[in-house]
């Protein structure tokens, strides 16, 4: 396997370094930007396979940055955020990062994510990337803004509020499994306030639910002992909001 191209593009110098230095140690080609600017001129000289972006970038923020090259490329974009919130990571997957991790991320699981965005980005050829979901079928679709769900052969299935929280929780992580308390938290229940029945009980109708509407099952996983993991390809989608006149 070809050694993996991976850019990171932070503004503070040490962060960049020192995650720099180790995906260097750990096999991979390195390149390393402070700002969009920095960035583009990287990206006009080389095709990396992968980016880490900063979401806290001076000038441009790094979702702007993720959105722009996502409009244009189906590069890798894992997206480090401020904080390790569901509002954040939503805010990264929206914009286009393929996963997202709170700064200051731990090495050894920011190059498991990158591994593992590495291989699902390499499962399928390059033109069919943005389309092909994990067994062959297409991406599914989260819409944000109008609480539903759409399936790859086009069903969309209407989400009620229980539905649309979990569904958010699950999609933070697309491929890793979500804790049952993490989910749980989503729907508005307090932290050994719930039953593990509840969390189960939503899921339950939910694949009931789209399996009906479109005849398709909702790859939605259960990890014993842990949660639930949603394990196929999805594209969040969500209309930015329009500015009062």
């Amino acid at each position: 396997m070809p050694m993996a191209h991976v850019i990171v593009v932070a503004s503070d110098p040490e962060q960049r370094e020192a995650m720099g230095r180790y995906l260097t140690l750990v096999g991979m080609n390195v390149g390393r930007a402070g700002s969009g600017a920095e960035l583009d001129r990287l990206l006009s000289a080389s095709s990396p396979d992968l980016l880490v972006l900063d979401a806290d970038l001076p000038g441009e923020d790094g979702l702007s940055i993720a959105a722009r090259l996502r409009a244009t490329t189906r590069i890798g974009i894992l997206v480090l955020t401020a904080r390790d919130s569901l509002d954040d990571k939503v805010a990264g997957l929206a914009a286009g990062a393929d996963a997202c991790l709170a700064k200051p991320a731990q090495l050894r699981e920011l190059e498991a994510t990158i591994r593992s965005l590495l291989r699902r980005l390499d499962n399928t050829p390059h033109h069919k990337k943005q389309d092909a979901g994990v067994d062959g079928q297409g991406a599914w679709s989260f819409d944000a803004t109008d609480w539903a769900l759409t399936s790859p052969k086009g069903g969309t299935v209407p989400l009620t509020t229980a539905e649309y929280r979990a569904m958010q929780a699950l999609i933070v992580k697309p491929g890793v499994s979500v804790k049952r308390e993490e989910i749980a938290i989503s729907l508005g229940k307090a932290m050994g306030g719930y039953d593990d029945r509840s969390v189960d009980a939503v899921l339950a109708r939910l694949r009931r639910k789209v399996k009906m509407a479109s005849g398709e099952m909702l790859p939605i996983r259960s990890a014993r002992g842990i949660g639930y993991a949603f394990t196929a390809p999805i594209e969040l989608r969500q209309r930015p909001m329009t500015a009062m006149a």
